[in-house]
């Protein structure tokens, strides 16, 4: 079951009324920093997993209401294990990496308290699940295009509690030593050959972009666009000009694959929604590309910049 809309009052950064209609396929928010692109990620996650999201909140199927007075913090004790009786299985992707760290990290966020909000610990239990017995086709192709990428496949060892890579050649690498970028890849591999990321899944990642090289970005893009065509609803935040205008040119003809641009009026966090990437205003992502071109010119034509 896919979010469909979502309806916020007086909600953390948003102040007043805030509403957004979601594509089934992928939505794309960017934005100025403190513009809410994180804090509404979290929120649709955090709601996505108790159990009143299917059944208890008024309105239509999919929506999500937050009212006044609510704050992320009532989230904290809902159960973190995956909610599947449903028909839906939300997965959260956190901007910081997690797993080189995961040795013992699990036990310790849940018998202390710690900065790590409660996706993290979600994250956790995603990556420790182990890959399901028959693979199906949209399991099979993503997983071979990760491992043409990385050259490997990520796993876990629940004996040491640690992750690693495997390589094609047999070398072992630990997940602390791998590289930035190639960890997102593995991760995502993780999630889609456990079953984790199949039809009625949502997946929502923040920043998928950092510590990715730019020519890796078309094979993440193509990538997500595979999953939403078999029924992975996604969300995304980002501040790369490059990963969405990916998105906005590697589309086909029948993917869904929505825009919005939240920005700050006043104290209130509102959006502009539309389809075309290049169309949507306010953008920051290609404006500053302009500002940065018009005093390459000024510099090249003798000018202070």
């Amino acid at each position: 079951m896919p979010i469909d809309r979502v309806e916020i009052k007086d909600f953390r950064v948003f102040k007043d009324e805030f509403t957004a209609d979601f594509c089934l396929g992928v939505n794309v928010f960017i934005g100025g920093n403190a513009t809410g692109k994180t804090t509404l990620l979290k929120a649709l996650y955090r709601r996505a997993k108790m159990p009143a999201f299917h059944s208890s909140i008024p309105g239509s199927p999919g929506k999500v209401i937050f009212d006044r007075g609510e704050n992320l913090i009532q989230y904290d004790g809902v159960t973190t294990t995956l909610d599947i009786t449903k028909g839906i299985r939300p997965v959260y992707i956190p901007e910081k990496d997690i797993l080189e760290h995961a040795k013992g990290l699990l036990t310790f966020i849940e018998q202390k308290q710690t900065g790590f909000g409660p996706e993290y610990k979600d994250v956790l239990i995603a990556a420790q699940d182990v890959p399901t017995q028959e693979q199906s086709e949209t399991q099979k192709s993503i997983g071979q295009k990760i491992v043409a990428i990385i050259g490997g496949n990520v796993h876990w060892d629940k004996g040491d509690g640690s992750f690693y890579t495997l390589k094609t050649d047999g070398s072992r690498i630990p997940f602390a030593d791998e590289a930035s970028g190639y960890k997102k890849f593995g991760f995502l591999g993780l999630l889609v050959s456990s079953g984790q990321l199949e039809s009625g899944s949502i997946l929502f990642w923040d920043e998928p972009e950092n510590s990715l090289n730019p020519e890796l970005v078309p094979a993440l893009v193509d990538i997500l666009l595979e999953l939403s065509r078999n029924g992975v609803q996604i969300f995304i935040a980002t501040h790369s000009e490059i990963l969405a205008s990916y998105f906005a040119v590697n589309r086909k003809k029948d993917d869904s694959v929505m825009f919005y641009s939240l920005y700050k009026d006043g104290d209130q966090i509102k959006t502009n929604i539309g389809d075309r990437f290049d169309l949507l205003e306010p953008n920051n992502l290609t404006a500053e590309p302009v500002k940065l071109y018009k005093k390459e010119i000024e510099r090249g034509l003798g000018g202070n910049g």
